[in-house]
């Protein structure tokens, strides 16, 4: 656990106090959102049951399920004023859900949680809206590849092998020589977006700035894009038409599950899911250039915890958050399932018992070892996402050339931008 000692000492000091929560009034219930596989739910359950324990007087009802839907229900029921006391968001989302209204308790002085074991720059760069803080990292979550070692070592390719954008042609080449089902990229389009958004990072340092401002030139988008559209031709990356079926869930594609496939993107906190059931695996570094200007590679919260401003049980929801981040059980409970815990006192515990997994431990070095700044809230934008999927689903499926996609990818997003 060496590994994890350093960087959660250099990343996320902080104070090793006792949690030393009270008991809340009786008769009080509460509604906790998220999403997540069947590991997180059983785990955030059994912290639920604890918690039900400890305050025989509190009901929280859990309302779990997939990835699937979750943001937009969760935009109606905050648009509608039914909203959770307790919800469970994307870090990406807390911009835009934050610009509905005041939608999200400030978390300050006046709220009785105790932050002192995250790291605040972490939570200043990620947790804030308008300088305030607004929610609380779940976990540390980094990027990888999850690598299917048999597959590789069917085709003679080291899975120690450190990937960059010339060797996944040579090598990808090695894997669809295998067979017509075979491919060394596991992608679905919203994977590939994020792999070719690294590309673009290290190309032109980034894709919009904090100011709105464009930062690749139509140029670039097409030398990116051009790459992708080679990794489709040249069998490197599973067809649209495939991946598609199973956009947002790879790892149920059954090519995967099979093993026919080399490479997959993959979360941190996402790794036991993300598996689909293959032994053998391992984690690598996504593909780096060595001028890069940035890497594009994001180690970011899991997701945000985060309370309705709204609430009726404001009081009660505040000391069930304070329970979940820093009661010793419940951070035992809760072990990885949403990654490598935010605080110091959970790490710390968790790795003294033995129970950060080795590959999510080096999952979460790789992806600190070749961290990329944080994206900005515009490139993070669901509307600018969108943008980039539909341009570069319609080179992958013939539509338009990577130079129309180019002129149209910048045109769009430029559009966007000036009317956010």
């Amino acid at each position: 656990m060496k590994t994890v000692g350093v960087f959660c000492v250099a990343l996320l000091l902080g104070a090793a106090a006792v949690y030393a929560g009270g008991k809340t009034d009786t008769g009080t219930t509460l509604r906790f959102s998220w999403w997540g596989g069947d590991s997180r739910h059983q785990a955030t359950l059994k912290v639920i049951e604890l918690y039900q324990r400890k305050n025989p007087g509190v009901k929280i009802e859990a309302e779990y399920g997939g990835w699937d839907g979750y943001r937009e229900k969760l935009v109606t029921q905050i648009a509608g004023g039914t909203a959770p006391d307790i919800m469970q968001i994307d870090q990406p989302w807390l911009f835009e859900l934050s610009s509905m209204g005041e939608v999200f308790l400030t978390i300050d002085k006046s709220v009785a949680i105790d932050t002192s074991r995250f790291d605040q720059t972490f939570l200043n760069s990620y947790c804030l809206f308008e300088k305030q803080l607004k929610g609380l990292p779940t976990g540390l979550n980094g990027e990888t590849f999850l690598v299917n070692t048999a597959l590789l070592k069917q085709a003679g390719i080291d899975p120690n092998t450190e990937w960059n954008w010339d060797n996944l042609f040579s090598e990808g080449k090695k894997v669809s020589a295998l067979g017509p089902n075979q491919y060394l990229l596991a992608l679905d389009p919203a994977l590939t977006r994020f792999l070719f958004q690294k590309y673009m990072n290290q190309i032109a340092g980034g894709m919009i700035d904090e100011n709105k401002k464009v930062l690749f030139t139509e140029q670039e988008a097409e030398r990116g894009l051009t790459l992708f559209k080679r990794l489709l031709d040249e069998k490197v990356l599973i067809p649209y038409s495939e991946s598609s079926l199973y956009y947002q869930k790879p790892e149920e594609n059954p090519e995967w599950v099979q093993g026919n496939l080399g490479l997959m993107h993959s979360w941190v906190s996402n790794q036991d899911r993300s598996g689909g059931g293959l032994s053998g695996l391992t984690v690598k570094s996504l593909p780096l250039m060595p001028d890069a200007k940035d890497s594009g590679i994001l180690v970011r919260p899991s997701q945000i915890l985060v309370i309705n401003k709204a609430s009726k049980n404001t009081a009660a929801a505040v000391q069930f958050v304070d329970f979940f981040f820093n009661d010793p059980e419940a951070a035992e409970i809760l072990g990885i399932q949403r990654g490598i815990p935010p605080t110091t006192t959970a790490r710390e515990g968790l790795a003294s018992k033995k129970l950060i997994h080795p590959m999510v431990e080096e999952g979460t070095t790789i992806a600190l070892a070749h961290m990329g700044k944080p994206q900005t809230v515009w490139e993070m934008n669901s509307e600018i996402v969108d943008i980039m999927e539909d341009c570069i689903g319609k080179m992958a499926f013939g539509q338009i050339s990577p130079a129309q996609a180019a002129k149209e990818l910048r045109d769009r997003i430029s559009a966007k931008l000036a009317s956010l």
